[in-house]
């Protein structure tokens, strides 16, 4: 059985409050989600990277230094571990737990799945004024990615919103 991430961003997406607004709420999420896509290479699971994208920032409370969002998304996975995440191994929760967890502290972990999960949120950053940086990337992949002459106009293709801001 493959993760429905559908039914994962819906449930997700019905629990995001609506004070907290789209710095990290699902349209930060879909961007992950795609950037995660934009970074496969061999031996990603992309099961996880899926999940990271509608789970590492659900468990905000509020939209600045929240250090302990991670952690709390990490033991949240609990809760939804036989329903929304049935589909995934003891192995994957375990990635999945751990990306969610270091993703605001960790530079790398050396396991592609974990930092292609980082790398997916950081090329992000532009939406928060921050130009993602290649030697702070997790990835080779990454780094080459956010290190294009006009990257700018690269994260405008996945955020057409991104012009009023940019």
């Amino acid at each position: 059985m493959k993760l429905n991430i559908e039914r994962l961003r819906s449930f997700c997406a019905s629990r995001w409050p609506e004070r907290m607004g789209k710095a990290h709420g699902v349209e930060h999420w879909d961007r992950v989600a795609k950037f995660g896509e934009l970074l496969y290479q061999e031996g990603v699971d992309m099961d996880v990277v899926m999940a990271f994208a509608y789970l590492h920032d659900s468990q905000r409370h509020d939209n600045g230094e929240d250090y302990e969002h991670g952690p709390r998304a990490a033991q949240f996975i609990n809760t939804i571990r036989v329903s929304l995440l049935s589909s995934l191994s003891d192995e994957q929760i375990d990635k999945l737990k751990q990306a969610c967890e270091l993703h605001t502290i960790a530079d790398r972990t050396g396991d592609i799945t974990i930092d292609t999960c980082f790398d997916a949120d950081r090329m992000d950053l532009l939406r928060v004024g921050i130009k993602p940086l290649p030697d702070r990337m997790a990835s080779k992949k990454g780094a080459e990615l956010v290190a294009i002459p006009n990257y700018s106009a690269f994260y405008i293709k996945y955020n057409p919103a991104a012009k009023s801001f940019l």
